[in-house]
């Protein structure tokens, strides 16, 4: 457990951790935020004891240029190649509006998943991210009469060879990952309610089931679809200079008893439903990998009510390495204080709270 005052380096922490599993922050699309102001780089240094065994990882992030990785010392000409030395679950304040929020927040989730999951997707969703900002990059082009419209073709097929996968495995997570939510969920909410979840493509006339029987792990019914909605959308496509389909327009639709969650839920239901998808996320990743996964809890259990809170506790057990940040003490039911070794953070340094500190920050949270 991580105890300090707001904006003295707790959640860096665990988004340094978050960096070294998955690849990105959780937090910032931009890698030079990641370093401090004006500093040239920031390196993240890790020791992994796994199985017996002790690696080390080790990550360097310029303001300016590409990152390089270590494993044990030795360069790693891919991010792909690491990922799976370490695997997280992070569960933060944002991660409480998964259902009320944007679809990119929904698809951020299962990317992050999925990048666990099976590493070489990292490397096909950058890849369909890049196709499609260079198609918008001709679209735009297009409309300023730079080049003919003509030019699309060639970017149309990458395009759709890389979404067609992207689409194929996130619709296959989903299929995973909901069933194993609706039992967390009933478990938490003393099955009082029904909890289902649909993807949602972002590709028009997609028949998803269709085209799960039908590719069995290929991409060929997928891909076929993406041509055709992006050939029906290429009018619009023109006038908006982007492209308007595709998997960058997925969503996973979240539904209580029938009703969209996003509309009809209370701030409760919505929280059960956000703890449900991250225990299915461990339990996922802990099936796949053969051992749990950390489990970083960022500020959030003081927006968790003890029932919650207990749940989550009994999940974890005590095979789940836990990292928790947290301003007060007060935040967390005595179970939890009970298990935590406590570190406490000021101005980026951490030190190992002594029984006296603890003591004098528990008398102080009573008397605020």
């Amino acid at each position: 457990m991580f105890l300090g005052d707001n904006a003295h380096g707790k959640t860096n922490l665990l988004e340094a951790i978050s960096v070294l599993a998955t690849g990105w922050s959780p937090f910032t699309s931009r890698e030079s935020d990641l370093v401090r102001w004006g500093q040239e780089r920031a390196i993240l240094r890790s020791s992994i004891r796994r199985a017996g065994t002790t690696s080390g990882l080790d990550m360097w992030l310029p303001a300016a240029g590409r990152r390089a990785v270590k494993l044990d010392g030795l360069p790693q000409r891919r991010l792909a190649d690491i990922l799976g030395v370490v695997n997280v679950v992070l569960f933060s304040r944002e991660d409480l509006e998964l259902v009320r929020g944007a679809p990119a927040g929904r698809r951020d989730f299962l990317d992050r998943l999925l990048v666990q999951l099976a590493p070489l997707y990292y490397e096909e969703f950058r890849r369909y991210s890049r196709a499609v900002a260079q198609r918008n990059t001709m679209l735009k082009q297009i409309a300023e009469g730079a080049v003919g419209v003509e030019v699309l073709e060639a970017w149309d097929g990458p395009v759709i060879r890389l979404g067609a996968e992207v689409a194929r495995r996130r619709a296959e997570a989903i299929s995973d990952l909901v069933p194993r939510a609706a039992r967390w969920h009933s478990r938490i909410s003393s099955g009082g309610e029904i909890l289902e979840g649909v993807y949602q493509p972002g590709i028009p006339g997609m028949d998803v089931e269709a085209a799960k029987r039908e590719d069995r792990g290929e991409t060929g019914a997928w891909a076929g679809a993406f041509a055709d909605a992006l050939t029906a959308a290429r009018s619009q496509d023109l006038a908006r200079r982007m492209t308007v389909v595709g998997p960058h327009r997925d969503d996973l639709v979240l539904k209580l008893d029938g009703r969209e969650a996003k509309s009809f839920a209370s701030t409760g239901q919505r929280r059960t439903i956000a703890l449900a998808l991250k225990l299915a996320e461990l339990e996922m990743l802990k099936e796949v990998s053969g051992e749990a996964p950390l489990l970083l809890l960022d500020d959030v259990l003081a927006e968790l009510d003890v029932q919650r809170q207990n749940h989550l506790l009994a999940a974890i057990g005590n095979e789940v390495q836990t990292f928790v940040t947290t301003t007060h003490l007060t935040d967390f039911t005595a179970a939890w204080i009970d298990r935590a070794e406590v570190f406490i953070i000021r101005s980026g340094a951490m030190t190992r709270a002594t029984a006296g500190e603890l003591s004098a920050l528990a008398r102080a949270d009573q008397v605020g």
